[in-house]
């Protein structure tokens, strides 16, 4: 008895490259939560727990871009880093 082999055929299966997810941006969070807040507010009225606690998310995320933004060296902070011989640069002590 002879046994004869013949391909067999496997379909391909497309395969989409994995999407790349990015977190939300600090500002993009802030607008999303002062939209929710607002629209909370204009449904529930202002005595509701839940619109509370909105309007305390968009304070905080609020908080934390101010945060931000005072840990952002200055031109000038930089431009001392990058030249510290300059004049400009240097640091008189007591």
């Amino acid at each position: 008895m002879t046994y004869t082999t013949t391909p067999i055929s496997v379909p391909q299966i497309a395969t989409t490259p994995p999407q790349v997810v990015t977190a939300p941006s600090l500002e993009n969070r802030l607008q999303a939560a002062l939209e929710h807040a607002r629209r909370l507010t204009a449904m529930r009225g202002t005595a509701d727990t839940e619109v509370a606690i909105a309007w305390e998310t968009v304070e905080e995320l609020q908080v934390a871009m101010y945060r931000r933004q005072q840990t952002k060296p200055t031109a000038f902070a930089q431009y001392c880093d990058e030249n510290p011989d300059a004049l400009e640069a240097r640091i008189y002590e007591d």
